[in-house]
């Protein structure tokens, strides 16, 4: 688990570097959260299988 905060304008390649720094490799059919430093936003990248997409929420 990192516990490192991410920089929101990064994009899927940034993200996907993060995880498989972290974790090795992005596996199937698993999701991968990130926050940033003031939680208020947050990005999930999924590995679905056939490819991967990032998607972005603002919390309030």
């Amino acid at each position: 688990m990192a516990v490192e905060p991410l920089d929101m304008r990064a994009g899927t390649e940034a993200a996907l570097a993060r995880v498989v720094r972290v974790f090795g490799a992005a596996r199937s059919h698993h999701a991968y959260l990130f926050a940033n430093r003031r939680a208020n936003r947050m990005k999930v990248l999924v590995h679905d299988g056939i490819g991967i997409w990032l998607s972005a929420r603002r919390l309030h």
